[in-house]
């Protein structure tokens, strides 16, 4: 009996490395794609030439602007929440709270469409986020307890 306890011992330990081994591939895999699923998602938020669902020339079409701003109002907020759900779900906080520069941004301008209730649902994410990175929610690393200066004698 001593020698099947230890075929069973081998067999485990060669399993448990497969599985190990697969878990490193797939955890890979998942940060390579979720990557791409960031980039991907910021284009659509950082649009080039002034952002998505704007017309590049003003052509005078009040109705066509306001639709297309209302489009904007419900999209850009989504699309940033589901931003917001794949980093957080793919450990990757220090992107949530990196997300909130390009909202904050006055060059984007992207807080003008997102309502209270909907920015502030977002910078609880960010916080939280925070808090799990090890940065507060500016973005900056925690700050490390500084010497106190002595008076000299």
């Amino acid at each position: 009996r001593p020698h099947s306890m230890t075929k069973k011992a081998v067999v485990s330990t060669q399993s448990t490395g497969s599985h190990e081994l697969a878990m490193q591939r797939w955890e890979q895999h998942l940060i390579v794609q979720t990557q791409l699923t960031r980039d991907k998602m910021l284009n659509v938020l950082l649009f080039i030439d002034g952002g998505w669902m704007i017309d590049e020339v003003d052509t005078g079409d009040v109705e066509r602007r306001e639709q297309l701003e209302s489009l904007r109002r419900v999209c850009i907020p989504s699309t940033t929440f589901l931003l917001v759900n794949v980093l957080t779900e793919s450990g990757q906080d220090a992107a949530v709270v990196e997300l909130a520069d390009y909202l904050a941004s006055e060059q984007y301008q992207l807080y003008t469409l997102f309502t209270k209730e909907e920015l502030r649902k977002f910078l609880v994410r960010v916080y939280e986020s925070s808090i799990r990175c090890g940065c507060d929610p500016l973005g900056f690393n925690e700050p490390v307890a500084e010497e106190q200066p002595t008076e000299e004698n």
